[in-house]
């Protein structure tokens, strides 16, 4: 029961809640062959679309990790300690959940690239 508790504090729910929802995506992902998977339900460890999700995410989360820094540098992006766990990247204002949470956005912004051509728009012509 106090582990349970434990994740209720305001330090572990921003992480619990990123993980909880990169796993749920990571199903959902796995059910429909989406991003990473293929129809079989497994990534080959050279699987060209598992290849392709590594090679985005380090790219995007290279460019949003700069842009976050420019940000913190320039005053913008501020943290504030009491929702993070306190490990911080570079500087104080950038903890390591901000990392599973751009991840968490370039995975979503994956799979609605992937499905965004099989949704039908009304009174849209060919």
């Amino acid at each position: 029961m106090q582990s349970i508790i434990f994740l209720f504090h305001a330090h572990w729910m921003y992480l619990a809640i990123l993980v909880v929802s990169l796993f749920g995506l990571g199903i959902a992902d796995w059910r429909y062959g989406l991003v990473i998977f293929d129809s079989k339900k497994r990534p080959a460890k050279t699987s060209p679309r598992l290849l392709a999700f590594i090679s985005t995410l380090v790219v995007m989360l290279t460019l949003f990790l700069l842009w976050d820094i420019c940000g913190i540098i320039l005053g913008i992006f501020r943290t504030n300690p009491q929702y993070t766990l306190g490990l911080n990247l570079i500087t104080p204002n950038l903890p390591i959940e901000e990392v599973l949470f751009l991840t968490l956005l370039v995975y979503v912004t994956l799979i609605v690239y992937k499905l965004a051509p099989s949704v039908p728009l009304k009174g849209v012509s060919k």
